[in-house]
């Protein structure tokens, strides 16, 4: 009997393979792979002539699509482009019955600018590639002795870029926040900070966004010689900041996360803290932060992750126990929307009100 248990067992759990998207699904179904065939990792087929990756991670198929770029290109490109153009390919050769290829195009205003989807087989590892972004459009061109072989170009939006909807996209932000890694982060280079009127203080200044209702900076101190961010409750806003916008702190902080998704659902999960912020800066986004209020137990504040390069922005609303600063460590509840398109920002904080960003003390 105990024999029978684990032989059942363990082919549930081969068989459980599920699917990032419904469209790499259909992909792989029109491929005629079998999912259980697949090993960890990345699956190279051959699929009428044309090499073809399949990635499963921990048993989820998260990617299928022409081999077309090494993982060496892809670590230094850092960009979803490269995933995107060789599953986009492989899916005007493998369309939807209800989507022809040119319907496909037209409707997400994919373009071949030289060359034809024909020309994509006949690309070598020889080619030159080269990418640019311009008026919130793509183009991605490969050249063979200095002469333009293919161009393409797309719109940069999120849902084209990823090949999931909104919906999907949601569904798949726990998994992904707890899957990023958190590489180490290089010490700062003083000749960038500035000095404040505090001695020993000084800030790496960043940007801003909303006519400079947020910003990037990080604020830091020098204590026994050695340059470290701020995390002390008597400076609790700069010290917010700095958790909330780097990786680079010591404080071991836990995200308690309610995901407001679509169709009005939530859910409810906890990460740690540096996953979340490696989540953004992996996927593209710049962080930015403002806070709305502080009393003698919290700090209430916003954290915007912009990704200009698709098109949208999450936003995790957080409140901040001063006791997370002073030990630094401890739960910070927060409220996450995300993948919301930029033009939509405005409405969403109209939703909580007018956000105040009460500027940090350092410079007073």
């Amino acid at each position: 009997m105990v024999f029978l248990l684990l032989f059942l067992s363990h082919n549930v759990a081969k068989a459980d393979v599920a699917f990032r998207s419904k469209e790499v699904e259909r992909l792989v179904t029109m491929l005629r792979v079998t999912p259980d065939s697949l090993a960890e990792g990345i699956n190279m087929l051959n699929v009428r002539g044309r090499r073809v990756k399949v990635l499963l991670n921990e048993r989820v198929v998260t990617f299928v699509g022409y081999d077309l770029f090494s993982d060496e290109l892809k670590s230094l490109a850092r960009t979803p482009i490269l995933n995107f153009l060789e599953r986009y390919f492989l899916q005007l050769d493998y369309p939807d019955a209800d989507r022809p290829a040119a319907n496909m195009m037209r409707e997400d205003r994919f373009r071949f600018d030289v060359g034809r989807l024909a020309t994509v087989a006949m690309l070598t590892e020889d080619d030159a590639f080269s990418y640019g972004f311009e008026n919130k459009r793509y183009v991605a061109t490969w050249t063979r002795e200095g002469e333009p072989l293919l161009a393409v170009s797309f719109p940069a939006e999120h849902e084209l870029i990823s090949g999931e909807n909104k919906k999907e996209a949601e569904l798949n932000v726990e998994r992904d926040i707890k899957q990023s890694p958190i590489d180490g982060v290089p010490p700062v280079n003083e000749a960038v900070l500035q000095p404040t009127i505090q001695e020993n203080y000084l800030v790496k200044r960043g940007s801003t966004y909303m006519k400079d209702l947020f910003t990037s900076d990080l604020y830091y101190e020098r204590r026994d010689s050695v340059l470290q961010l701020i995390c002390d409750e008597a400076h609790p806003l700069e010290s917010a900041a700095n958790l909330m916008l780097s990786a680079e702190g010591t404080a071991d902080c836990v995200l308690n996360v309610k995901q407001v998704m679509y169709g009005y659902k939530k859910k409810t999960f906890d990460v740690p803290l540096r996953n979340w912020i490696a989540y953004c800066l992996k996927g593209g986004c710049e962080l930015y932060f403002a806070a709305e209020s502080l009393d003698e137990k919290e700090i209430r504040a916003t954290v915007i992750a912009v990704n200009i390069a698709e098109n949208y922005n999450h936003v995790i609303f957080v409140d901040i126990p001063l006791s997370v600063i002073r030990q630094r460590g401890g739960e910070i509840v927060a409220r996450l929307e995300s993948f919301i398109p930029m033009h939509n920002v405005q409405n969403l904080f109209a939703k909580y009100k007018t956000i105040k960003n009460k500027q940090p003390k350092i410079y007073e």
